[in-house]
């Protein structure tokens, strides 16, 4: 019996950088949370959602399209990317750039909060929102840092030319795709002639503009409270290719279904008192809470 891969047990496509930074929080939860089909936004979620929204329209000129297929939906991602990217160029500052890339062969997508020129360095910059305004620990602080450092490697391998506008094009399959007649004419209500309706021009450009965005070793996290919308904290590292590399290999290892999900380690349960899975789907350490332990 031919054993399926994680993808295609979760019923996924691609993996995203959030999935890879939720595999260093807890694995076993990220993948309970995908079996579940948790749509189910909390009041938390929805605040910092709200946040994000805002932080683009301060930016980005909102796009108003209303996609009716797949190929409309990847059409809309893409144009957004583009002229955000292209925003990059005029303000020094863009925001909400989806990325494309490979993890071994396994698509990997990644939406990047905001990317900023300073001193001439493109820097890559993302946002958590916060319920107080406590820095987060250790614990939490490693998740945040491996989706940034993530989205760094992203961008070294399209400059290296470790992923090219080709593999996009062939994993995505851009010239089997088609835009359904009423997206067409919405792409013409918004002002685009028919050379730009393509999405070989608009993917191209995305690339383009992509190979010019020139990222430094130096990454930023930026905590926000979401109830006062007031930065609490501003925090840079260092990428490090050698660590990224580690932290992927491992990743990988579960997605390619190698080995099963991993809980937390016994040191870390503590992390089990804020899950929704602990003591129904995900019993690991349910016997040491019921005797006290």
């Amino acid at each position: 019996m031919i054993e399926l891969n994680a993808l295609e047990r979760l019923h996924k496509s691609s993996v995203t950088a959030t999935d890879i930074a939720s595999q260093y929080w807890c694995e076993k939860q990220m993948e309970l949370y995908k079996l579940s089909r948790a749509k189910k936004a909390t009041a938390e979620i929805k605040k910092g959602k709200a946040i994000h929204e805002m932080m683009e329209n301060e930016v980005n000129v909102p796009i108003e399209l209303n996609p009716k297929s797949y190929g409309d939906s990847l059409f809309k991602t893409l144009y957004t990317t583009y002229k955000s990217l292209e925003s990059l160029g005029k303000t020094d500052r863009a925001r909400e750039i989806q990325i494309y890339g490979s993890l071994n062969g396994f698509r990997l997508v990644g939406k990047i909060d905001e990317i900023r020129i300073l001193k001439g360095q493109a820097v890559i910059i993302e946002d958590k929102t916060r319920s107080s305004d406590r820095v987060p620990g250790e614990a939490e602080l490693i998740t945040h840092k491996v989706q940034v450092m993530t989205y760094k490697k992203m961008f070294d391998d399209i400059s290296n030319g470790s992923y090219t506008f080709d593999d996009f094009k062939n994993t995505y399959g851009i010239g089997r795709l088609r835009l359904t007649d009423d997206f067409v004419k919405q792409l013409s209500d918004i002002g685009l002639d028919d050379e730009q309706k393509s999405f070989d021009y608009v993917s191209n450009k995305v690339f383009e503009l992509y190979r010019k965005v020139n990222t430094g070793s130096s990454l930023y996290l930026r905590y926000i409270n979401q109830f006062t919308k007031e930065e609490i904290k501003v925090l840079k590292f260092q990428y490090s290719s050698s660590e990224i590399s580690k932290m992927l290999e491992f990743s990988l290892r579960y997605w390619k279904g190698e080995r099963d999900a991993l809980p937390v380690p016994y040191e870390e349960k503590w992390k089990c008192n804020h899950c929704m899975f602990f003591g129904n789907d995900c019993k690991v350490w349910w016997p040491q809470r019921k005797l006290g332990e």
